[in-house]
Formats: C-alpha cells, structure tokens, sequence
C-alpha cells in the first residue's frame, strides 16, 4: 500500500531494467521484436520500470510475473511517474530478465507491469534497473533497495540534535562529526559519515548552513567496478551510473492530487530554463539513464541518473532550477495547471464545430494529463480496491488522502490551492537532497545546490507543516465495506464475467519498530506469501474460491507498515464470507502450530541472499529510494541502509526460540488487531455509464454556476492555450536548454565479456562464461532446444513450465521442495525464451528478418553462493529430470486462474501493449508466436487448458509428460550453460560443471536424438504451422478489444520497410524524435492522453504509433496519428535557407541523435545483467561490428533520413488499428471493427 503514484511524464514503456539491459543487448540499437521472454507460473508479476504505460514488446522481459524477494517493499499503486514516451527501438531489442527471481512463476507479459502506483513523470520501462523499484502489491516482487530501508536502528532515534523551535533551530554545531571523511564544504556541516559495509561506500549526511536542507552523498569504493574485481558488488560497470535527487515531504490535505500535478508541473519551465517543457528537451536528447519524478502518499521525488559527466550536471542543474523556481506558479506559468492537471475543454461536434449544451453555451469535457492518467488508474479494479483501503484504514492522517488524485476531486482544484501548496513545502528546509558519484560529483552537486538554496533562507515550517503524524489504532471492531467496480457484461448468470474482490489490511504498527522486529515482518511476509505453497497462499489458492491472491502481503515503505491479503474472482457473494473466515482460521492455524525449521530456513535464505547480492547498475537510485523510507520521517537515512545486526540478532532469536516469534508477530498484530479494513468491492455492469453520467452532470452544474463573465473566461483561456501550445518557441528560449555535442558522446558501443567453449567436457554441451565482479555470487543457466516440440503443443509449455517451477519432486512435495531450493540457493527457475536469429551471412548486416530464423529454448536459471555450487546443480537436475507431474493437477489448476485473471486486468489496465502486440502479430509469423503467447490470444488458450485439466487430468498430464521427455531426449548439441560470475567463481563453478553435464543430464532416452539444426539457415520447424495458423486466425484487419475501463489504448501500425530490406540506424533516431516531439506535443501535452509513442523495429521492418492512458475519442487519435509523417515532413521544409531541423547548426537532428544514443547505453548493468546481455547477443548471431555499424549510423543521421522515413510512414504498407478501451466507446465510433472482448 505504499509507493508512489505513476503520475508526472509517462516516459514509455519497455520495463524492467530493460533500457540498461535491452538496450545494452542491441545489435541495432533497438530490435524490440527480436526476443520473446516467457517464464511462466503462477504468482504476482513484477512491475516494471518506472511507470505505468510502458511497452513491453520491446523486451519482453516485463511480461515475466516473477516474484522477487529482493526487498521487502512492494512499491504499491500509490506512487506516480512522469509517463515519457520512448517505445522505438533505441530502447534495445530484447529484456533483460532484471529480476531477482527466486521464483518464476507466471507468464504474463504485462508485466512491464507496473507500477500503477507511482505518480512518475515517466513509464520508461526497462529505462534502468528501476524495474526492481517499482512493483504492485499483488505481485509480491522485492527489491534490495527497499528491503534495506525497512531495517531501521532504534525507534524514534533522530540523527540530530533538536533545538527550540525546529529540528535544526538551536543546533549550530560546525564541528566534524567523529570519523568523518571524504569531500568538505564551506556551505555545510558534515553531521555525519561513515563507511557503508554492506554497500563498499562511504556515506555522509550534510546539513546546509544556511537553509537547513539535508544532504547524503554515497560514494562507492572505487574498486566496486569493473570485470576483474572479486570483491565489489554491481557486476560489469565501466561507467557507473551518477544519480542526483531532491526529495520534498508533501503531506496532502485533500484528494484533489495537488502532490501529484505539482510532480509534473514543476518540470514545465523554469527562471533560468524558460522553456515550455525543458523535461521533454531532456529526454529528446540527454544521455540519462534516468529521468523521472515520484508522487508518493507522503513525498514528492525528483531523481535524475546519467554515466556522462557532462550531462549528469545538465540534468541536477536542471531539476534544482525546476523545483525552486518553477514558472508554473509564477503568472506567466498560468498555463501549466490547465495543460498537467485539468482544465475544460470545449467538445466539438460532428461536423467539426462545437457542440452546445442545452443552455446554448458550448459543450464542455474535462481534459489534462494527470486527470486521464488517474481515470485509467480508478479503472484497475485492484487500483481502486487499494486507494479505497488506504483511505479507510488511516481515517485521522494523511495517508485517507489520494495525493495522485481522485478523479471526480481533481477538478475541484484551485489554482491558489496549487500555488499555495508549492510554497508551503517545496523549500529547502523541508527538503532532502542526494548525489552518487566520486568526490567530485560530489562537491559539484553540493556547491550548484548550495547556489539555489542559500537565497531562501531558512524556513522551519514547511518543516514542521510536513510532518506526518501516527494513525492511532482506534477502531473498535474492523471496517467492514462494499464498493462497485466497472464490469463488462457477459452471458454469465450474473451478468458479468468478473467476480467479486475481497481483501483484508491490517495497520501493523503505531510507533517505529526495532530493526530487527522489520526485519522479522519481511521474513514473516515471505513465510506466508513467498511462495506457491507458503501456508496463507497456499490456503487461499487451493480453496477454489476465487482466481488469484490480491493485496501484496507486508508494505513498509510509509511512516506505517500495513499487511494484505484477499482474493479476486470471487463468484459468489456467499463465498466473500467464506473467504474471510479462511484467511483468519489459517491465520490462528499458524499461530497455533507455527513454521517448521525448513520453512524458516528456506525464507531466511532468501532475505539474506537478496541483502547481500545488491542490485544493479543504478545502486546509486535504489540507495537514495531506499533512504527515503527512513529519511523522510527524520530517521537516520543510514539506519534504512544497514542490516548486519538485525540480522544476526534475528538469527539468534529463531536460534533461541525457533517459530515464536513469528507466531507472535500473527498473534499480536493480526488476530488480536481490530484496526483492520474488509473491504469487498462487486462488479457492476451500469457503473461506467453512471461515472460517466456523473462526469457531464459535475460538468453542466459547474456550467449553470458560471457568470457570463466566468464562461467567455473559460472559452479564452481554452484559446490561449492552445494557441501557446501551438506557438513555436523563439530560438532563444530554445537554446536555453542545456545541451550536448556530439564530441560528448562515446563512439564505441560497450562490450561485455563472453568466452565460448564447444563440446565443453567432451559432453557435446557449449559452455559460454562471462567474467565479472559478482560478490561471489554465481549465475548459472542451463539452456535446451525445443524445436522438436510440435508447434500445435507449444501452447503447452507455460503449463509445463509453471509445474517446473511450482511441483513437488518423486520424494518431497511442493512445499518440501520449494523450501529445499530457497535453503540452498537465490532462486531456481524455468523459464521459455524465443528470439529471432540472424540469417546465416547476415551476422554484420541490419535487415529485415525473415521471420522464420529463431530459437525456441527452455532455461532452467538460477544462482548461488560459491559453497553451494554443487547443490545448485543439484537441484536443476532434480527440476529437469524429477518434477512430480502426476500429483501436480491442484498446483496447475491455481497457476492456471492466477495467470488468466492476472492477463484480464492487465488488457484493461495496459492495453497499450497488448494493442501494439495485436498489431504486429499481423505481418509477422515469429510476432504471431509472441502474440499467442503474451497477447490477447492467450486469454482463450489459458481457459482452453483449464477446461482440460479440469475435465481430463490424466489425458493432460500424458501430453506434458511426452513434451518433457522430448524435451530432455534432445541433442546435446541444442543445449548450453551459461556461467557469470568473477574468475573465483567462474573456477569454482567449472569443478562442478562437468560433472553435472556428463553425469547428471540424461542420454538419449530411448534413441539417439538428431542434431539440431542450425537455425540461421533453416526455418524453425514452427514456421509452417504457424503461418498457416496466422492467416485463418489473424487478419491484417482493424480490431477493437473490449474492456471495462474511462480511457482508451489507441494503436496504429504497418510494415515500412520489406524483408531483407537492409535499415540505416537513423530509423532509431527519427522515431525517438517523434516520440519526443510531436506525439509528446500534440497527443500528451494537447490532447491530454498521459502518453503516445512511436516504436520502431529493425527486426521485421514493422511501425507503431500508439496512446497509454487516452482520455480523447480514437478517432482523434487516429487523426492525430495521421498527421505524424506530415509533422516531419514540415519540420524538414526550407524556410529560407534553413528548416526547423537544420536550424542552428542541425541542433535538432542533434539532440534526437544524442537521445537515440542514451537510449542505446542505458545504465550500468548487474552481473547477471552483463551475462545474460552477452549470451542473448551472442545466440541471435550478432557481432560487434554490426553494434558500432548501428552505432556509426546513428551518429550520422542526416535530415534526408528524417524524410525517408516520413515519407514511408505516409505510404504505410496494409496499416491497420488495434483499440483497447470500453462497449460505449466502441459503439460512439462510426468505424467497422472486429471486437473481441477480454473481460
């Protein structure tokens, strides 16, 4: 329930770490298209990068549901980002599985998944590791970040000494704290600094004379990087990642989402970048590697990341100069609240005049981006259900207010409230500031802010004001209540195809908690919800009673730790009951007989392996997120840094008194807790046409109240504003913004390691290792071909798959066998990897692929400390070869509902992305394959295995064991381990390695297996099944999906260039600068959709313009889509002797190219990462040569490339629509559509 809302800039899609990793992965800068990651299973799904509306297609690794144990933080729904926009293919052509995966369990490809939480400037998913920072509840992932925040030192305990009147007032020490060191400033005192041991850095806390602000800089051992380095942690990192924030403690006072559309109108222009959108310049042509904004329930965050040193002062100065001296609340910025928050807009009628309302005034809609991002987020059934118990469980601070928003309250904002709120906490007392880097990033960042901060003074109020208080267990009894959420009618007895919800949240604490009391919560939550046999989960999901577990367990991210659980897809009314007396009588089960010790064991493993790997290239991010957790409610930020101790003192406790404690913590804090909500939310078929009826009747109301004066105010201002936003900034406003040179850039991609070694052993296996620094961690993957599968059983695999991942072995059951693999490793999976591969002779060539050259192989991954080497092998011999199948159907059965439930609300919630896979499932057989496996396709092929394993179990089970005996009866030559770890590891691993492979792996189970073809040269046995399959199933048409949902998900694509058709890199680029510009302009900052991408792929040729969050009819977005070539094309035309493009030395074509190859670096990657990226690289028969040819091209781009390709996008070959959004909106439409429903 905490975590921030996804609000500010929609900055697109492609999650999960994918921007560092896909990109890093990219031959070509970006072939989205090329790789398929599928791991399947069961549980919740990891959200993904930065917010909501990001694409995963171009890396589909968002669509892992894996369920992360890396923190104990589920970074909730609550938390807003700025939704950016970059769905081209600089983004990198494939996902990196960023995820620390203790469990694979789900396929969902959803799963750029979301954050639908965070208020974010941006979406960029896969935009850097924030992917681990970002997940919702349900989902259950965790990240390292936030797991070391929960763990605190004593409660209550101040860092500081707190003086009359403030918490600085009286306190003007200047003395160096005891063992300080590192980089000194005239304008601070140095409070304290220390080294950091889990983290290999030094830390120190400044306070800043002059204003009080607070400041922490973290900066790493200079020996954490680089390959060769045994000891450091974060894997191959050449370029660390340099990361700057500010943070505001904003306590909202009302639902009217102020916090929120602040988080982005603050980035609108500033005093000394005046420019209307200096973010969006940024992100047109910066090299970061992380650019966003966070609304949380309780802070505002404002974080930037770069590895160039040069652009990491361009983005700090940048967001100091945005947050201190905004133009949005200066006269001049007048404009900003209208175009982010919300404003009326005049509706227009058919014939293109406007349309009247019955008092003959013109008709008015509500328009603006935070107030389409927050109709989309009270669209998600689970969304609401959150916001509804938050505001419920914390009825006396401020935590009862949505600070994203509620969308029937954000018209109800003033612009004196929105001014009144900046100024109240958005000064430098009631800020915290922090810097990653070396020391002279250090210094840099404490002098520029110094600059900004020293003019205002000091203000111990806005310190004071934001200080949020203490729920206070105050109910007698729990609150108990029913609310609606919007449903699609269906041919079910009781009208609609979704069941019920229920879920119940208890508040857990009224004061902080001892470090190690955090830490026993985590491993609590995990005992009880970790995995698919955890008892709690276990229990629900074996009922039968509803579809899939919802609530997201333990959230500590807040001033107050709260504890969820329920269910959702609930049938029967009677059975809501039934539901809550299960959840409490498996709670006093528990609390009665306790874990066993290898239940314990198993979950302590898991945290404490999360804990000491770390994360991943952005550490500098997830250090100051993490802090914050502590930091923003005057704790020590160190204190949510560290956890040696409440570790060791919590393994002496279980040590001491076994299963007590945790049975304690069920007994107190649960059972004996009456501040608890229950709260159910049914389906309603009438309430979306009831909010919309509600929305014209506020409307019309707000209308009759207005004088004649007020009405022609609203008209003008509704000109002006559009006249401003079609009005071209002068080029000096244009050259305000910071800017790079192309001398800036690097020329040369960056490598990783790999060494491959054929027949390795003499086992006929390939064995391909990559040396980086791990921490003495190893990550092993072991990979086989399945081409030999039939393609008609392919749909199969995810069901094979979640049994590898979920199953009982001959001799343990599941939940024996689960707690085996966490006691001795970090996780175990399976999981389904298809890519695209290069035509044989193509490995240096950028061309279109055929589309029937690709790999299809099941990994089994996972990883380990040195000592347990041998026992990882161990258990991937057991996964392969032992998995119980036919005692499995009650595990498939749950995996089975969780996953079709999970997909139905992640097409209402994201269906960006199933739009845009939709479409180029169309022209392409290996896209079809994908779409059957992600997209909307796979609804009916999940309920089509459900129906057989319910009707016919021992039939089913025959089919899947056949598929792994064919699986395991492959050639060897089809098979490889893949090794990443430092040379201590790598040599370790090698001892055990040959034995696993001659020994362990069965041989020809019957006969001698074929070789496996070479698949660069031949068509995947698929192919021709496929093609045949996609030409009865899936048309080039125009379709329209149907959901319950206030907005729409618009796509519209085609092929541009042919296969075998060879591609320049500047493809890359002058999509980049449509995304930035003109789609970000007209369809955001216009027309108000929270965000609208361009994507391109190198890989089959295939374009897409498409809408996240689009509050407009699509028909305007099509018209608007259709203008997009014509807006290039007038971009390129002569005025003069100079166009908008070539203006100023070509500063535009520029920027884009600077952008495109930011987009392509990304952030530095983990040592998993910098395995995986190499491995994938390497398997879909990519050369170096081809990245620098890819890379030479993009730095090259000319405008006659911009006009190429403007005008293929003008002649696109057979285009066609994909539209996600609701039965009303459809039938508003004059066009013919084919419509599927996926609700």
């Amino acid at each position: 329930m905490s975590s921030p809302e996804y609000g500010g800039l929609h900055t697109n899609p492609t999650d999960d770490g994918k921007a560092a990793a896909a990109a890093a992965a990219s031959t070509s800068g970006g072939d989205e298209e090329g790789w398929l990651h599928v791991p399947c299973g069961t549980t919740r799904r990891k959200s993904s990068s930065l917010a909501p509306g990001g694409d995963d297609d171009a890396a589909d690794a968002d669509d892992e549901e894996t369920r992360s144990l890396a923190s104990s933080k589920q970074q909730s729904k609550r938390v807003h980002a700025l939704e950016i926009g970059a769905g081209d293919e600089n983004e990198g052509d494939f996902e990196v599985d960023s995820g620390d995966d203790d469990e694979y369990e789900g396929d969902d490809d959803d799963d750029d998944s979301y954050d639908e939480d965070l208020y974010s400037l941006t979406d960029r998913e896969g935009h850097n590791d924030m992917v681990r920072l970002r997940r919702r509840p349900k989902e259950r992932a965790r990240c390292l970040a936030v797991v070391l925040a929960s763990l605190l030192l004593a409660a209550g305990v101040a860092y500081w000494t707190s003086g009359e009147g403030g918490l600085w007032a009286g306190s003007s020490s200047r003395k160096k704290p005891p063992g300080a060191v590192g980089v000194g400033h005239a304008a601070y005192d140095a409070l304290h600094s220390s080294t950091l041991v889990e983290h290999r850095a030094r830390l120190t806390l400044y306070r800043h004379r002059a204003t009080g602000a607070e400041f922490l800089a973290f900066v790493p051992d200079a020996t954490r990087s680089g390959p060769s380095n045994e000891e450091g942690r974060g894997g191959y990192d050449p370029k660390p990642d340099k990361v700057f924030g500010v943070a505001f403690r904003t306590k909202p006072e009302s639902s009217t989402g102020v916090p929120h559309i602040l988080e982005h109108s603050v980035l609108c222009g500033s005093k000394k970048y005046p420019s209307r959108d200096p973010f969006a310049h940024l992100l047109k042509g910066s090299l970061q590697t992380f650019l966003n904004a966070f609304t949380y329930p309780d802070r505002t965050v404002y974080p930037v990341a770069s590895r160039n040193k040069a652009d990491f002062r361009n983005l700090m100065d940048v967001y100091l100069d945005a947050v201190f001296h905004p133009r949005a609340v200066e006269e001049e910025g007048w404009w900003v609240l209208r175009q982010e928050g919300w404003r009326y807009d005049i509706v227009d009628a058919d014939d293109g005049g406007r349309s009247l309302a019955e008092n003959g005034r013109a008709g008015f809609e509500y328009k603006g981006v935070v107030y389409s991002e927050m109709k989309g987020a009270y669209s998600d059934p689970e969304d609401l259900l959150e916001r509804k118990t938050q505001s419920l469980l914390f009825p006396d601070n401020p935590y009862h207010f949505d600070s994203g928003g509620d969308p029937a309250i954000i018209p109800t904002l003033t612009r004196e409230e929105f001014v009144a709120f900046y100024k109240k906490y958005y000064h430098p007392t009631n800020a915290r500031l922090f810097v990653a880097g070396d020391e002279s990033d250090v210094y840099h960042a404490l002098s520029t802010a110094d600059r900004y901060m020293s003019p205002m003074g000091y203000n111990p109020e806005s310190r004071k004001d934001s200080v949020i208080e203490y729920q206070k267990r105050t109910f007698r009894a729990p609150v108990r209540e029913r609310k609606p959420f919007a449903a699609t009618a269906s041919e079910d007895a009781d009208g609609t195809s979704e069941g019920h919800m229920l879920c119940v949240t208890w508040l857990l604490n009224t004061q902080p908690l001892k470090p190690m009391m955090e830490l026993a919560w985590i491993v609590l939550d995990d005992l009880l919800l970790g995995k698919p046999s955890s008892p709690l989960r276990k229990a629900l999901e074996d009922s039968n009673i509803g579809e899939e577990t919802i609530g997201g367990g333990l959230d500590d991210e807040l001033l107050q730790s709260t504890f969820a659980i329920g269910m959702k897809g609930v049938k029967k009314r009677e059975d809501v009951a039934v539901l809550e007396d299960l959840i409490m009588e498996t709670l006093h089960n528990l609390d009665s007989d306790g874990f066993s010790k290898d239940e314990i064991a198993s979950s302590m493993n898991t945290i404490e392996f999360r804990l000491r790997e770390g994360g991943g290239g952005l550490t500098g991010m997830e250090i100051f997120l993490a802090a914050l957790a502590k930091w923003n409610y005057d704790i020590s930020p160190k204190d949510a840094l560290v956890y040696e101790d409440a570790l060791k003192l919590l393994k002496e406790e279980i040590d001491r008194t076994g299963s007590n404690l945790f049975q304690q913590l069920i007994h107190d804090s649960l059972l004996g807790n009456n501040h608890h909500v229950v709260l159910e939310l049914f389906p309603s078929t009438t309430l979306e046409a009831d909010q919309l009826q509600d929305t014209k009747i506020q409307i019309s109301r707000a209308q009759f109240k207005m004088s004649d004066a007020e009405y022609q105010s609203v008209l003008e201002e509704g000109i002006k504003l559009k006249k401003l936003q079609d009005t071209e900034e002068t080029p000096e406003v244009i050259a305000s913004n910071p800017r790079l040179s192309i001398s800036d850039i690097d020329p040369t991609p960056i490598e990783y390691p790999i060494h491959v070694e054929e027949n390795a052993f003499k086992s006929g296996i390939q064995v391909v290792s990559h040396e980086v620094a791990s921490s003495g961690i190893a990550y092993v993957d072991f990979g086989m071909d399945i081409s030999m599968i039939p393609y008609e059983d392919a749909i199969l695999l995810p069901s094979l798959i979640s049994l590898l991942n979920e199953a009982g072995t001959s001799d343990m059951s599941p939940a024996e066998f689960r707690n085996h693999v966490g006691k001795l490793t970090g996780g175990v999976y399976a999981t389904l990897e298809i890519m695209s591969v290069k035509p044989t002779g193509w490995d240096d060539d950028i061309k279109v692929h055929p589309g029937v050259n690709m790999l299809t192989m099941l990994f089994i991954r996972g990883k380990c400390t040195t000592e347990k080497i041998k026992d990882i092998f161990s258990v991937f011999e057991k996964v392969l070869t032992d998995i119980n199948l036919d005692d499995s159907r009650d595990v498939l059965r749950n995996a089975l509902k969780s996953n079709l439930s999970s997909k139905k609300s992640s097409v209402a919630s994201r269906g960006h992305s199933f739009a845009n896979r939709r479409i180029r499932g169309r022209y392409s057989v290996r896209n079809f394959i994908d779409e059957k496996i992600y997209g909307v396709s796979s609804l009916e092929s999940y309920a089509s295995i459900l129906e057989d394993v319910e009707s016919d179990w021992g039939q089913f089970v025959l089919r899947l064991k056949k598929l792994r005996e064919t699986i395991l009866n492959g050639s060897r030559n089809g098979m490889l381990l893949n090794l990443t770890g430092d040379r201590i590891v790598l040599d370790a691993i090698m001892i055990e390695a040959g034995e696993f492979l001659v020994n362990s792996l069965p041989w020809d189970l019957g006969h001698q297996a074929p070789p496996t073809p070479d698949f660069r040269s031949e068509d995947h046995p698929w192919i021709a099944s496929a093609s045949t399959d996609m030409l009865q199933s899936d048309p080039v048409r125009d379709e329209g999906i149907v959901v319950s949902t206030q907005v729409a998900y618009v796509a519209e694509g085609g092929r541009l260039y042919d296969v075998g058709e060879s591609v320049s890199a500047s493809v890359s680029v002058v999509s980049h600068y449509l995304t930035t510009g003109y789609m970000w302009d007209v369809i955001r900052a216009k027309n108000g959709a929270y965000g609208a991408y361009s994507q391109f792929s190198s890989a089959d040729g295939i374009a897409t313009l498409y809408t996240y969050r689009d509050p407009n009819s699509p028909e305007v977005t099509l018209d608007a889509f259709h203008a997009a070539a014509d807006s290039i094309l007038q971009d390129a035309e002569l005025q003069g002797d100079v166009s908008s493009l070539t203006r100023d030395g070509n500063a535009a074509v520029t920027t884009a190219v600077i952008g495109t190859i930011g987009g392509l670096d990304g952030s530095a990657l983990s040592a998993k990462e910098a395995g995986w990226v190499a491995l994938i690289r390497y398997l879909r028969g990519e050369s170096s040569i081809s990245r620098q040819r890819w890379r030479k091209e993009v730095l090259d781009t000319s405008v006659d490339d911009f006009v190429d390709y403007a005008k293929r996008l003008k002649t696109w070959k057979t285009p066609s629509i994909a539209i996600v959004t609701s039965q009303s909106a459809f039938s508003e439409m004059e066009r013919d559509l084919s419509l599927f429903k996926a609700q």
